[in-house]
């Protein structure tokens, strides 16, 4: 018929299809076991021997081959897929474990915030609780320095009367002199008072602890002096700044006051020596002729005293309340034993040239 392809012997025509795809020509057909079915048509001339060489090659492995390519292409394919599935899922799982996660962060902000606030409220009614005992312990000092000079007051004003009845006006202006200065006495002392067992509204602040720690001893003057205590210290000529609140601060130095005083109770010898250090920082040390600390590690422990029961004893709190002022002013306290007997207690202190503090 002229087409392309090859005629058998016997003339019987067998299924033939000749097609083009781009540059290739390939043919289709069933002439045997010996030839392909599919097969990709080249023709080369071969100009020598005149003639044209013809080649069939069979097309059944490169589609394998690329059957097989595109198998793996779309395992590979598939595998990412999957991978990129699970990373989706996984970054999403994340997410949610993300957000679950900053929920709760806030919800236990929320309550640290809570209970820090109330942390601090129980440590300020703890302070506050320390100032009213330490008070209360000396009250009988207290009312004794109150009534003295009110009792002298009447006494000067009676004399004065006296003078001025007499017409000796000199000798009545000496006692309402008198008079004026046991007015300031008391008016110091109330103030004092007042100063003590009042709640700190500031947190810190630049004070200077020699007026801290001399109004602490005009509280305690009598307590010293009931307990025959002889107080030796010689304050500093000039301010010693420190960081702190003012308060608080003659809290610490009124405990370790009276606490020395009732360590010295039955000793023959009773003396506090107190002296401020201003080398780097400000050291305020208080020495005494007690017994010593029995155990100098858990003195600043809660409710840790060796106060008998009694007149003098107390909850074991004054120090660890103090502690906890003292490290809330960025300082140290410690308590040890001295070489000659006697405990010594020392309250370091930041100069407030160091810090950033309201005048």
């Amino acid at each position: 018929d002229g087409g392309p392809g090859l005629v058998p012997p016997d003339g019987v025509s067998y299924d033939f299809l000749a097609q083009t795809i781009g540059d290739h020509d390939i043919w289709h057909m069933g002439w045997g076991p010996y030839l392909p079915n599919a097969a990709l048509h080249l023709t080369r001339p071969l100009p020598v021997v005149g003639m044209t060489a013809e080649v069939l090659l069979d097309i059944a492995p490169a589609r394998r081959l690329a059957l097989s390519q595109s198998a793996a292409v779309a395992a590979l394919c598939l595998a990412f897929g999957a991978l990129l599935f699970l990373a989706t899922e996984r970054r999403r799982a994340l997410s949610e474990a993300n957000i679950l996660l900053e929920r709760q962060v806030g919800k236990r902000t929320e309550a640290l915030h809570a209970s820090n606030a109330e942390l601090r409220r129980a440590q300020a009614d703890l302070v506050q609780a320390g100032k009213l005992s330490a008070l209360g312990q000396m009250s009988a000092g207290i009312s004794h320095e109150l009534n003295q000079p009110l009792m002298a007051i009447r006494s000067f004003a009676e004399n004065a009367v006296q003078f001025m009845a007499r017409d000796t006006p000199d000798r009545a202006v000496e006692n309402l002199s008198r008079i004026s200065e046991m007015a300031d006495r008391m008016a110091r002392i109330i103030q004092n008072l007042r100063a003590f067992a009042r709640q700190e509204s500031v947190p810190q602040t630049r004070v200077d602890v020699t007026g801290v720690l001399a109004s602490a001893l005009e509280l305690t003057e009598s307590y010293l002096r009931d307990a025959d205590v002889t107080l030796v210290y010689a304050p500093p000529d000039a301010p010693v700044w420190v960081r702190g609140g003012e308060v608080r601060l003659g809290q610490v130095f009124v405990n370790l006051i009276t606490n020395a005083a009732d360590a010295m109770v039955g000793r023959d010898t009773r003396r506090l020596n107190i002296d401020i250090a201003t080398p780097d920082d400000v050291t305020v040390r208080f020495c005494d002729t007690g017994p010593g600390i029995e155990m100098p590690d858990k003195v600043f422990d809660p409710f840790y005293t060796t106060k008998s029961v009694g007149g003098t004893s107390g909850m074991g709190l004054g120090l660890s309340i103090s502690y906890g002022i003292v490290q809330s002013f960025g300082g140290q306290i410690s308590g040890s034993n001295r070489d000659g007997g006697g405990a010594e207690f020392q309250v370091k202190l930041e100069p407030a040239e160091t810090v950033d503090v309201a005048a």
